[in-house]
């Protein structure tokens, strides 16, 4: 009968965690969370726990987010964790068939995968340094199956950290979540919230016509992006997929990327993209799709999700359709003139930076089979931002005059200019206008544009860096907080502050973004390992990267000392020690006899005195009687 209620109770417990109504043990903090319950295979929560506000939903079929906190149960401070969902092999393992005390095999959940097998399902999600006792959240991004049945699915996380001390990332942690699986209907009739089955989704090209382009031109164009989900997303990219193929991509690749950062995009809020684009001289006529993988972060300074890629599709008028487009708009005389194009451009330094002077070498071509062009007047006209131009010529001069260009040829035009310190980064077009002569068209004018990329220089300082307490023990621990701030006008990415030095433990503190004109703070708990040998200098490193991910480092020297611990006094606990007596000044001696012997003198002097006193007087008398 035991054995029957004790199989009973294992069949009961493993429907009810299928069912997601196992009970929830409370957390005692601020944040009013609840713990997972355990499962029979999980580690126990005696050092790290996962908490959740409720049972996470996701939509069949789309992407969606799993949002967790990892809570530091430990009195010491971890300075890694990472997160990570276990792959489909070890997740049908761990959720197998076991044995009951009667050896019968039971299933103890319904071990189905829910999540489609992609590159970055797996992939680890660094939280970074948690204090002892705190917690941090992250977001798992999935791509759930679309022929899941709606119910309750366990999900095996793995968990790993580093403490204080330790070497190595320790032992990984099992804990299971409990995921509610759903199918979601979009309405036609509602933009809220509750019309949205993506919490952030991107629709292009809304509400503007197919931008259109002539080759051998610069294209400008703007492509609208709204936000069709319901929650806002965070530090928004746009990557433009390049290809060296022109059937594929009918631009010329001027840049090494044509990304934008559109920082935070709200629900249903339009924002527009701008590029402009030198189209290349043998593209041919057609509609072509441009691909844009879309990045952003579903919480402010949480992990990028995966990437979104939509397309945008653009039209060419290509050189197969030249004479047409001419003989339909062009008069007689324009159907002679000669055709004179931007056949490529450089610039010295390669990477323009706001405030700072470079070349400029554009290779003007007769893009023209048989008609020569003579007396050719080239303008260069850079754009302006509130009625000033962003790049300035050096010597005042903005025009280049080339006596000749014969059919197919090419002329090399070099200008050089200064660039606004004070303009935002971006690419600025500049113009170039023609005025020339044909055999058969005098004072032909045209204009063709090219486009360069500025950059602000990033630009950081450091407020006052304090010191609490700047000298310590071997073995004790001093606190450094200061504030770095943004100086410049680009975002710094990732900052994070290095202590190094051979006196203390290497300890590295992740503060995170900092925009223009922002601070963030740095507040690092130190270890002293070894007594200072040296001037009592540590190594402080600050790093950040920037929009492509490159990694500047920028070293700072901070005092501190580290010592020997000092041995206490000794203290006497007791027993008999034999002090010796100091020898008694000359006063102390004879003190007990200066008193009789000063009332004495006094006394033998008076008696003195009086008998003088009385010789005299009768010395006095016998003088008087004689």
């Amino acid at each position: 009968m035991m054995r029957k209620l004790k199989r009973f109770f294992l069949i009961l417990l493993a429907v009810l965690m299928a069912m997601g109504t196992m009970p929830f043990f409370a957390l005692a903090d601020e944040e009013d969370m609840e713990v997972p319950p355990v499962f029979h295979k999980d580690d126990e929560n005696d050092v790290v726990r996962l908490v959740v506000g409720k049972t996470p939903s996701v939509t069949i079929g789309k992407t969606s987010t799993i949002s967790i906190s990892l809570k530091n149960t430990t009195d010491t401070d971890w300075l890694e964790a990472e997160v990570w969902i276990a792959q489909e092999s070890h997740y049908r393992e761990y959720y197998d068939e076991i044995e009951d005390e009667d050896g019968d095999l039971i299933k103890t959940m319904k071990a189905t995968y829910p999540f489609e097998v992609t590159d970055s399902l797996n992939r680890h999600y660094k939280v970074g340094h948690i204090n002892a006792g705190a917690q941090r959240t992250v977001n798992l991004k999935v791509n759930v199956k679309k022929n899941l049945e709606q119910g309750y699915y366990p999900v095996l996380i793995y968990i790993s950290k580093r403490s204080r001390g330790e070497d190595d990332l320790s032992g990984e942690f099992q804990k299971t979540v409990m995921i509610w699986a759903e199918t979601k209907e979009s309405s036609s009739t509602s933009s809220t919230d509750e019309g949205s089955t993506e919490p952030v989704a991107f629709a292009l090209g809304e509400n503007q016509s197919t931008p259109q382009g002539i080759y051998t031109d610069v294209m400008e164009f703007n492509v609208n992006m709204r936000n069709i989900g319901y929650k806002t997303a965070y530090d928004v990219r746009v990557e433009m997929v390049l290809s060296e193929d022109i059937t594929k991509f009918p631009f010329e690749i001027n840049d090494g990327n044509y990304d934008r950062w559109l920082s935070n995009i709200n629900p249903d809020q339009t924002v527009e993209i701008f590029y402009s684009m030198a189209i290349r001289e043998k593209v041919k006529s057609g509609y072509y799709p441009i691909t844009y993988k879309i990045r952003y972060r579903e919480e402010e300074n949480g992990a990028f999700a995966a990437p979104i890629e939509d397309i945008f599709y653009v039209r060419i008028i290509g050189e197969d359709e030249d004479d047409d487009e001419l003989s339909d708009d062009a008069g007689e005389n324009e159907r002679t003139k000669a055709r004179i194009i931007v056949d490529s451009f450089e610039t010295e330094p390669a990477r323009l930076l706001a405030g700072q002077d470079f070349t400029l070498r554009v290779r003007m071509k007769n893009a023209s089979s048989n008609i020569a062009a003579s007396n050719i007047l080239f303008t260069f006209d850079p754009e302006t931002v509130e009625n000033s131009p962003v790049f300035t010529t050096a010597n005042g001069s903005n025009s280049v005059v080339v006596n000749s260009l014969a059919p197919g040829a090419s002329e090399v035009l070099t200008m050089r200019f200064t660039s606004s310190p004070s303009a935002e980064q971006r690419s600025y077009t500049i113009t170039i206008n023609e005025q020339y002569d044909s055999p058969e068209f005098k004072n032909a004018k045209e204009s063709v544009k090219i486009a360069l990329a500025l950059k602000q220089e990033a630009r950081l300082n450091t407020g006052t860096i304090e010191v609490m307490p700047d000298s310590i023990e071997v073995g004790g621990e001093t606190n450094i907080m200061f504030p770095i701030n943004n100086t410049g006008k680009v975002m710094l990415y990732n900052v994070t502050a290095i202590f190094e030095a051979d006196s203390i433990q290497r300890t590295e503190t992740y503060v995170g973004n900092i925009e223009p004109g922002k601070s963030g703070d740095v507040d690092a708990m130190i270890a002293g390992i070894a007594p200072t040998v040296d001037e009592g200098k540590i190594l402080l490193t600050i790093t950040y990267e920037d929009e492509n991910g490159i990694v500047t480092p920028v070293e700072k020297e901070v005092s501190l000392f580290v010592t020997e611990p000092q041995e206490m006094e000794p203290v006497f606990e007791g027993g008999d020690i034999d002090f010796v007596e100091p020898e008694p000044s000359f006063r102390e001696k004879y003190e007990k006899y200066m008193l009789p012997a000063g009332a004495g003198a006094a006394a033998l002097l008076t008696v003195i005195v009086i008998v003088v006193k009385r010789r005299k007087k009768k010395a006095g008398m016998d003088d008087e009687i004689l």
